[in-house]
């Protein structure tokens, strides 16, 4: 997938570690779920490969997992942010 910007939907617990993200931007790179995209994450030199849950051509669904410096990042992102992908 070529490098884009999404913005994010909504971000919210889905347990205590799990999360659902839900962004909007250009998904059209994206061929079927299961495919990874990876996440600039600010302060980390090394982007975080995540699993596309769900898409359509303007909107990805990401599930992941608390298990480090970046994915607690991504746990705190809020509406309306941006993520370079």
């Amino acid at each position: 997938m070529d490098k884009r910007i999404f913005e994010i939907e909504s971000n919210r617990p889905l347990t205590e570690q799990v999360f659902e993200m839900r962004l909007r931007g250009d998904a059209s790179a994206v061929k079927r779920a299961g495919q990874f995209v990876n996440i600039a994450i600010n302060g980390l030199f090394l982007r975080r490969p995540i699993s596309v849950c769900d898409f359509a051509d303007d909107s990805l669904t990401l599930i992941y997992k608390v298990v480090g410096e970046g994915t607690s990042q991504m746990a705190a992102m809020k509406t309306g942010e941006r993520l370079d992908i």
